[in-house]
């Protein structure tokens, strides 16, 4: 599968699982450009830095030629009230010293919303009810601040070695649940980014989910009966399966309108192997 690549530079805070598949992309878009923190890599296909959010030592390094920023790197703090003084601190650094650096598209997750029965859109009137919720949501609110933002909530994002497949062959426990899981192929993800850098007027948040919803056991039970790497033992026990939230369901309809089409438009398609 070949992802249309943006022709716009772009600047990745974060070249983890994400981050690494959205610079192969970018490797032919000049200027474009990712940092890393504690591991540099081993091949990098666009220039990268060394790079902590957290130290404003390290922030003079980040380029000053225009370029839009995909902000892939979680909240550092677990207080808000101190993560939001931070994000202010360097939100008016970068107004300062990189105002070339204007357009951000933050990496958020569906995490915002509660865990609470509901269809829960973009415009949706909530609050986040866990604390890494709230932590994703001052987030999303000081950078817009700061910057002219873009938000993409991803469901579970998953593929190229990461998801319930590589859970079950490495024996880690998968979560036994009626409660919906959302989800979206990393590839499909970073199509959703590309055409957001090439779209400035698209809408301000995206939900960024398949077109399937399913407990995390139930695409365990589905990968066991149509994978031949996957064996039955790896199955984990339904019969103490927990009530979970079954009606939680997060809208997927601005990213259709969007006019992308998924190349994994359900789990079968990202995890038949």
């Amino acid at each position: 599968m070949t992802i249309p690549a943006s022709a716009v530079p772009v600047g990745i805070l974060g070249l983890g699982f994400l981050g690494k598949i959205l610079a192969a992309e970018l490797k032919s878009v000049s200027e474009s450009w990712g940092t890393w923190h504690e591991t540099p890599p081993s091949e990098p296909l666009i220039p990268v830095f060394n790079f902590d959010w957290a130290d404003k030592n390290f922030w003079s390094a980040m380029p000053e030629t225009p370029a839009t920023l995909v902000l892939t790197i979680p909240p550092l703090l677990k207080n808000p009230e101190a993560e939001t003084e931070r994000l202010q601190i360097w939100g008016t650094w970068m107004r300062q010293n990189r105002p070339q650096l204007k357009r951000l598209i933050y990496i958020s997750t569906t995490g915002v919303y509660p865990k609470r029965n509901g269809i829960w859109s973009e415009d949706s009137d909530f609050e986040a009810d866990t604390n890494s919720g709230k932590l994703r949501l001052v987030t999303e609110n000081i950078l817009s601040q700061y910057f002219s933002l873009h938000v993409v909530r991803p469901g579970g994002i998953y593929g190229s070695g990461r998801g319930i497949d590589v859970r079950l062959k490495s024996g880690k426990p998968i979560p036994v649940s009626n409660t919906p899981v959302h989800r979206i192929h990393v590839k499909d993800l970073v199509r959703i980014i590309c055409h957001l850098v090439d779209n400035p007027d698209a809408p301000y948040c995206v939900n960024a989910v398949d077109l399937e919803a399913k407990p995390s056991w139930e695409v365990t039970k589905w990968l066991v009966e149509n994978r031949n790497d996957l064996t039955g033992d790896m199955l984990p026990d339904a019969t103490d399966c927990l009530p979970g939230t079954p009606q939680r369901i997060i809208s997927n309809q601005c990213l259709l309108e969007l006019g992308i089409t998924l190349c994994y438009p359900t789990f079968r398609e990202g995890m038949e192997g």
